[in-house]
């Protein structure tokens, strides 16, 4: 490899990227060009229904609180190899920042004293003679060029307007009468008690802990205190605002490092938060074309920003260009990564586990360097595990289950059975029916061709000069074990694809940057044909490919699902053929320029039409959907945030959407605490320990009785049929200040009026105080 000399081992070390030619500093110019990153998300958020003065105060608490302090630690720990690296990297450090910050100041009681904190780190660095050179605008790393600057900023663009037009527009804020999913009250709920609790109560649980991985919603607490943005806005529009600006910078620090050159960055970042989806065909069925953003699952949004975060520490460390402060950096993001998701440690740990398999055959000697990464990673999964893991709860071995979830497997199966439950394989596929088991391995191959632009890049890893990186080797075991954990575990609520969409973002930037280590290896022109044979192919097929949605035969299972993939496959083997007989390489980087074309028109329709669909004024909501909420119950709810105190204690009628109780009703009913921040008596019960360690064979977590009956009985009594003696003790004993009634969940008893204080009442809503 030209211009590399060997550090101890057979890993090259290769220069840090820099610019060809000289670059200007940031004048107004380029200034300007960046305003408009900022100016267009708040225009943005403004058509989603933010207000303006908001969106600033969040948008610039972000930038000063996480991602300035992020940016200069990297650098000081890392050395500011670069630009991108300094902001894509230090922009997921910056989380740490903000989480230790956040947990020390609202532990003592000055959640505003992070502000302080932040004043105090930039002094530091201001004043510190040897921290001095980090603190400019580019630290010690080399200018980069005018393209850099446009092409992260219109990056950033197209993320920001994807984001909106895909996922906030449909999102309305409080109190617009709407349907939400259940999740989206849920995470609201810790953002509220996390604003003044370390660690967090259970907000639908008086008295019992929070057994739950919290460190996404903690940085919305955060971010919310210190901006002076309510907590509803910050979960639903702004943080996702953020999260996918630090996913495209990180994406391009990730590409960069990998491959250690500066332009696979741009190509990088626009994988991973412009253009992430899954590759689909057909119209139908439907892939993942979001990748890992969602508004009710943001620990697992973070979970793929922290993956892409974990390469840049991982990176150095594998290649021997570790110093001591990267070795912290490497800390800290394990420890970010402990609380963000369960699924992150087990897929670092499998990274670490075959990038140490290749080092110590290729090194003849024990890995230390990964051997002590592998040490730290399962450290902390051991120590999450007792806290922050209770979502994983009830989760079990059982091959193939993730398949109950894919296009037409309950209708070909007739196979009804619950995640979670059965032996140790899919039902249908234990029955021993070949027409089924041939089904599965149909289903088999959608999931993992829909997967390819992530996949194809572990072709490489036994092609030089990728074979004798240990990096590459670590992000494939990465993704291999995402992937493939996805397909041996079942947890309640299908959560074991929480494995697949934490390496989504992180496994297209893999392969980019796979094929740009062995892209000299191929002609420029070869690739390009490549590349346009799959975008004409995926987009003929996308046309006039016929589709049944309402399919139940295995044949036509396998005409819908595996057919147009098979024709892509014969189209790419025909062009590669034809342009070229070589091997190796060039044919890996032919392979990886078509399946990552063809992905294309797909994401690019789904986009403008979503984009078209946002220009449209807002459906109304359809009132029969179980999750539904009238304006009349978010207003009230809104009211009691507004009046209760941090401590305040709340009974209610609410424990299952739709509202009424019944026996067996779904019992994930989180939009009381979730609105108010109040501390509930009981509430859903869907997601706390106790339920989900006791589901019963054949039973849904969301079907279960109440682990606490008594409470459940006392909650439908004190508005049902009230007596003195009833609240006096819940006032006395258990400390409720409030009682929250809804009138669609059930009747309310005339006597509360009489027994307690009529504080605010609508259409739908009754709340009183307890004298």
């Amino acid at each position: 490899m030209t211009g590399t000399t060997m550090v101890g081992s057979a890993v090259p070390t290769r220069p840090e990227p820099t610019s060809t030619r000289p670059a200007p500093e940031l004048g107004l110019g380029l200034v300007g060009w960046w305003l408009l990153v900022p100016i267009t998300a708040v225009l943005l958020l403004a058509w989603a229904g933010d207000p303006g003065g908001e969106s600033i105060r969040f948008f610039a608490t972000w930038l000063l609180a996480v991602l300035l302090p992020g940016t200069l630690l990297w650098r000081v720990l890392a050395g500011g190899r670069s630009v991108t690296q300094d902001l894509g990297f230090g922009a997921v450090l910056g989380l740490v920042w903000q989480l230790a910050t956040w947990a020390i100041c609202t532990a003592i009681g000055l959640p505003l004293l992070q502000w302080a904190a932040t004043v105090l780190l930039v002094l530091t660095f201001i004043l510190v003679p040897g921290l001095r050179p980090h603190f400019g605008l580019r630290g010690i790393a080399p200018a980069p060029p005018r393209w850099w600057h446009a092409l992260l900023v219109t990056s950033l663009l197209l993320a920001i307007l994807r984001t909106v037009a895909v996922l906030l527009r449909a999102i309305p804020l409080p109190p617009e009468a709407a349907a939400r999913n259940q999740d989206i009250w849920y995470q609201l709920g810790l953002v509220h008690m996390l604003t003044h609790h370390v660690p967090p109560p259970d907000p639908a649980a008086l008295g019992e802990p929070l057994i739950y991985h919290w460190f996404a919603t903690a940085s919305m607490a955060s971010g919310s205190v210190m901006s002076d943005v309510d907590p509803p806005q910050v979960l639903m529009h702004q943080w996702p605002i953020i999260m996918v600006i630090t996913l495209v910078l990180a994406g391009w620090a990730a590409g960069e490092a990998l491959s250690e050159r500066s332009w696979v960055g741009p190509i990088a970042g626009a994988f991973a938060g412009v253009l992430p989806g899954a590759l689909q065909l057909a119209v139908t069925p439907k892939a993942n074309l979001v990748g890992s953003q969602s508004i009710q699952s943001p620990t697992g949004t973070m979970a793929a920003v922290v993956m892409l975060g974990l390469v840049g520490p991982t990176v150095l460390i594998l290649r021997r260009q570790a110093g001591p402060g990267v070795w912290v950096a490497m800390v800290l993001l394990l420890g970010l990564a402990a609380g963000t998701k369960p699924t992150v440690l087990p897929i670092m740990l499998a990274g670490c586990a075959v990038a140490g398999v290749f080092s110590w055959f290729s090194e003849r000697r024990p890995p230390w360097r990964l051997a002590a990464v592998t040490g730290l990673s399962a450290v902390f999964l051991l120590a999450s595990s007792f806290v922050l893991i209770g979502s994983a709860q009830g989760s079990r071995i059982q091959f193939l289950a993730a398949l109950r979830v894919l296009p037409y497997y309950r209708v070909v199966t007739g196979d009804a059975s619950l995640p979670a439950s059965g032996g140790w394989t899919l039902p249908s596929v234990a029955s021993g029916d070949s027409r089924l088991i041939l089904f599965a391995a149909v289903l088999l191959t959608w999931y993992l061709v829909t997967q390819t632009p992530r996949l194809v890049g572990l072709f490489g890893l036994r092609i030089e000069p990728v074979r004798r990186d240990p990096a590459y080797w670590w992000i494939g075991g990465c993704v291999a074990a995402g992937t493939c954990l996805t397909l041996v575990i079942s947890q309640q609520g299908y959560s074991e694809y929480y494995f697949l969409s934490a390496i989504l973002a992180l496994g297209t930037v893999g392969t980019v940057a796979v094929g740009a280590e062995l892209g000299r290896r191929a002609d420029l022109l070869s690739v390009v044909i490549a590349g346009w044979a799959g975008v004409l192919t995926a987009s003929a097929l996308y046309l006039w490919w016929p589709t049944n949605q309402a399919n139940r035969t295995v044949a036509g299972a396998i005409v819908g699902l595996v057919v147009p993939f098979a024709i892509l496959a014969a189209v790419g083997a025909v062009v590669i053929l034809l342009i070229n007989r070589a091997r190796g390489a060039a044919i890996c980087v032919q392979v990886i320029a078509l399946t990552i074309a063809a992905g294309l028109p797909a994401q690019l329709v789904y986009n403008v039409q979503a984009i078209g669909v946002a220009a449209q004024p807002r459906s109304a909501p359809n009132e029969a959907q179980r999750i539904y909420l009238t304006r009349d119950e978010q207003a009230a709810m809104l009211w009691l945030h507004d009046h209760k105190a941090d401590d305040d204690v709340a009974v209610t009628n609410v424990f299952c959407m739709p509202a009424k109780y019944r026996p067996g009703c779904p019992d994930d009913a989180f939009w009381v605490s979730g609105l108010s921040g109040i501390q509930q008596y009981l509430g859903g019960w869907a997601y706390t320990p106790a339920n989900l360690g006791a589901v019963e064979a054949g039973k849904s977590f969301l079907a279960q009785p109440s682990p606490w009956p008594d409470r459940l009985q006392d909650s439908l009594d004190a508005v049902q049929q009230p007596t003195p003696e009833l609240l006096a003790r819940l006032k006395n004993q258990v400390g409720v200040d409030w009682i929250v009634a809804d009138l669609r969940a059930g009747p309310v008893s005339p006597e509360l009026d009489r027994l307690a204080v009529r504080a605010f009442s609508n259409s739908d809503m009754r709340i009183y105080r307890l004298r």
